[in-house]
Order: C-alpha cells, then sequence, then structure tokens
C-alpha cells in the first residue's frame, strides 16, 4: 500500500512533469514569437494559453516557467498586442486569442519587409559590382553632396537638372510616381527632348497609370520594369538625386520626401550604367500594354 508521503510526492511531480514537457517542446515556439515582437514572458505564457487553454495567473507562472512578479506585467503586455482575453471569474482566468486573427498577418508583414530588404541588398550589391568598373581621373577631387527634404524641393532640383539637360536623363520611379512625373516633370522632359536629349524613365506600368504612360511615351521613352531599381533621377551623366517617396503616393503637392544630390561622377556613371543594363532587357513599347490582372 502507498504511503502518504508517497502519494503526496507523486501528486506534486505529476503537473511539474507535465510543465517541463510542455516548454522543452516548444523552446523553438518561444524564440520565433519574440522574433515577432513578444517578450521571452509574453512568449512562453502565450505558448502555455495555446497548448493548454485558459489557465489563471498562478498555472501560467508554473508552466510557463515565468517568475510570478512578472506574469501579470506579461498578461497586460499580451492583452495589449491583441493576444490575450480576460476570462472573469474567481481566480480571474486568461485565455489566447487565436493566432490565425493576430500572428499571421504580422507574420505576412514580415515577410513582405523581409522580400523588400533582399531587394535592397541586391541593389547594392550590383551598384557594389558596377562601381569596379568606374574610373575618375581625379580621384582626390572633392564633389559636392547636398542633402534635401521635403517633396516641393525635391522636385525643384529635379526641375533644375533636367531644365539644363542637353545630353540625357535617367528617370526610375514607382508606379505612383510615374504619375507624379506625369503631373510635375512632364513639360519639362518634353522639353529636354526637344533639345535632343534621351530622357528615359523607368516604373512599373499597371492599370491604373497605363494611361498616363502611354502619354508620356509619346515625347519620351517609357518602358515598364516589374520591381524597379532605386529611385534615382540623373542628367548628362554629370548630377544624380537619390529619392525616397515619403509617402509613395500620387500627390505632387505635399509629402516628406527625402533626398541626396551630387555630382560624384564615380556614384553618377555606376548608377547610370545599372539603368542602362536594366533598361535593355525591357520591351520599348511595353510601357503602352499594361496588363489586365
Amino acid at each position: 500500500m502507498m504511503s502518504t508521503e508517497t502519494s503526496l510526492k507523486t501528486v506534486v511531480s505529476e503537473p511539474r512533469s507535465l510543465g517541463v514537457k510542455v516548454l522543452a517542446a516548444d523552446e523553438f515556439s518561444v524564440q520565433s514569437l519574440m522574433k515577432l515582437g513578444l517578450t521571452e514572458y509574453e512568449a512562453r505564457i502565450y505558448v502555455v494559453l495555446t497548448k493548454m487553454g485558459p489557465r489563471n495567473a498562478s498555472e501560467i507562472s508554473f508552466l510557463g516557467k515565468v517568475p510570478r512578479p512578472k506574469t501579470y506585467g506579461a498578461i497586460r503586455g499580451l492583452e495589449s498586442k491583441g493576444l490575450l482575453r480576460i476570462v472573469p471569474g474567481k481566480p480571474e482566468r486568461y485565455m489566447a486569442v487565436s493566432p490565425n486573427d493576430v500572428l499571421v498577418p504580422l507574420v505576412d508583414k514580415l515577410n513582405k519587409e523581409t522580400g523588400e530588404c533582399v531587394q535592397v541588398v541586391e541593389n547594392l550589391a550590383m551598384a557594389f559590382e558596377s562601381s569596379k568598373y568606374v574610373y575618375t581621373e581625379k580621384p582626390y577631387e572633392r564633389y559636392d553632396l547636398w542633402s534635401v527634404r521635403g517633396r516641393d524641393k525635391v522636385y525643384k532640383r529635379i526641375q533644375d537638372m533636367i531644365g539644363e539637360a542637353k545630353v540625357n536623363v535617367c528617370f526610375t520611379t514607382t508606379a505612383n510616381g510615374l504619375v507624379r512625373i506625369y503631373k510635375a516633370h512632364s513639360e519639362v522632359l518634353e522639353k529636354a527632348a526637344d533639345r535632343g536629349a534621351k530622357v528615359k524613365v523607368m516604373a512599373p506600368v499597371n492599370q491604373t497609370n497605363a494611361s498616363v504612360a502611354r502619354e508620356l511615351g509619346e515625347v519620351i521613352e517609357v518602358r515598364n520594369v516589374s520591381v524597379p531599381i532605386m529611385h534615382f533621377a540623373s542628367a548628362d551623366s554629370a548630377e544624380i538625386i537619390f529619392i525616397e517617396d515619403i509617402p509613395d503616393d500620387t500627390n505632387v503637392n505635399a509629402g516628406q520626401d527625402v533626398a541626396t544630390w551630387t555630382n560624384d561622377p564615380l556614384l553618377v556613371k555606376s548608377h547610370e550604367k545599372i539603368f542602362e543594363q536594366t533598361w535593355s532587357t525591357l520591351q520599348p513599347k511595353e510601357a503602352a500594354k499594361a496588363k489586365a490582372r
């Protein structure tokens, strides 16, 4: 017959064993949730609640191996993130919100941001490789580098660049950026083309901006690129301005765009080389053929 002491040890050890087993199986889940912005204690509690259902604070602390003084703070953090709901009662209990409702959108956002980072890295790698083939006879000469802030000031700088261009203009932008180019720069681009400058614009063309692309294509060259290289405008292989569109909309009268202008020939020629390499792979009349999706 089992003694009272032996029976007590058995009762105490079973939930502890269960808690350790759950956590041992989900340590990877805890680390993954931390990458989505949860603290370690929030992640541990969320794993316990999703695996074991509604629990009170004492059970959460024990099963999640979360110090009791830290448990309520982590619970409040999960509640503010929309990952936990309170079940009224005595004692109060807590239940997890479905990962499909909260975590899946976070993962989708992370995947999108990761894809954008990959594109930036690939563009930088291409720029780095291209820079190896650019030679300047005055390696120690100082060149200008300006920071320009505000869409109105950025567009004024671009207008000045294009207004003086006589040889070539290269422009890369987004789908919305193509509409902004049409609204803000079509006249000065047409005048540059009339002076004999080769004006080339590269941007994604879709159903929304197809008509704009066709109208611009009447006076300058427009080609459709699915994923544009970094956004910039260059003129006469003598100056270039790199542009971050904030926000990337179709409004030309307001925006907190940030840009960097320089006349450093190393930067100008290396990026024009990237532009021409990409340009040569695109179909000349693709701009007028936005495909229905």
